[in-house]
């Protein structure tokens, strides 16, 4: 046996009484990023520490809320208020080190022995990480489903593997593929308020050709489950007179007293 890989944490008691940990708890939305922080953990242990999947590929915000199952929002911010408390360094590279990870797996040395040997380790990394290409190899939608492929008997662990005939026309115009599931749920979401297919379709073809004419760079093309979302910004991209009607609807149904 490799007595290198661990599989486990070994918490201190007084784990949750740090600095760090106090801090991020007392923040509007610390107890999620507490869990998200611990999931991460958790996800390194094999790779002691860091998180690249199969030592090469990074991953996402998008990957991530897959595998923690969190907004992406919420994962964008809680990486960020990691970092600013040094509870994770993230390289150019994409690769994500869990930074103290070190307190808590080893058998062997002083812990201050094992903190440097981790230490070093990243800054070996960063030097390769800086000569990388700018382009880096991102994780595809098979790759997902091989992270994702522990539990699968449970309902509330079981990814969405089948989409309607209608929204798979919807995908494939959409200028941005990512959350394919969290889109899909929005997008059952509209049906049931009332729009056709055919309309998140027009809506989708619209906002698509608005991003090639405008040359719109892919991060600031709008989410699936962003664009379907309530406050329903694929309105805009409907004919007008279609648009004009759905909006009225909407209005009504948030003010039904409005006249």
């Amino acid at each position: 046996m490799d007595s290198k890989k661990y599989y486990y944490l070994k918490l201190k008691e007084d784990f949750f009484e740090s600095d760090e940990m106090l801090i991020l708890q007392r923040m509007p939305s610390g107890y999620l990023y507490s869990d998200i922080l611990m999931k991460l953990y958790l996800r390194s242990l094999k790779d002691e520490g860091k998180l690249m999947y199969r030592s090469r590929i990074p991953y996402s915000p998008e990957v991530l809320a897959t595998v923690c199952r969190h907004e992406v929002g919420i994962i964008e911010k809680a990486l960020d208020v990691f970092q600013q408390l040094g509870l994770v360094e993230i390289l150019d590279n994409g690769a994500i080190y869990m930074m103290d990870i070190q307190n808590f797996i080893g058998q062997s040395s002083t812990e201050a022995d094992r903190k440097r040997e981790y230490r070093a380790r990243v800054e070996a990394e960063r030097v390769v990480a800086t000569e990388a290409p700018a382009e880096l190899p991102k994780i595809s939608d098979e790759m997902v489903a091989e992270i994702m492929a522990a539990p699968k008997d449970t309902q509330s662990n079981r990814a969405i593997n089948s989409y309607s005939a209608s929204f798979e026309d919807f995908w494939k115009i959409y200028p941005r593929k990512a959350d394919k599931a969290q889109a899909y749920k929005k997008y059952n979401a509209r049906i049931k308020d009332g729009f056709s297919p055919e309309e998140l379709l027009k809506a989708a073809e619209n906002y698509a050709a608005q991003c090639r004419r405008e040359r719109t760079e892919e991060r600031y093309i709008k989410h699936g489950k962003t664009f379907l979302g309530e406050s329903t910004p694929f309105i805009d991209y409907l004919p007008k007179d279609g648009a004009q009607d759905h909006k009225e609807a909407v209005n009504d149904d948030v003010n039904p007293f409005r006249k």
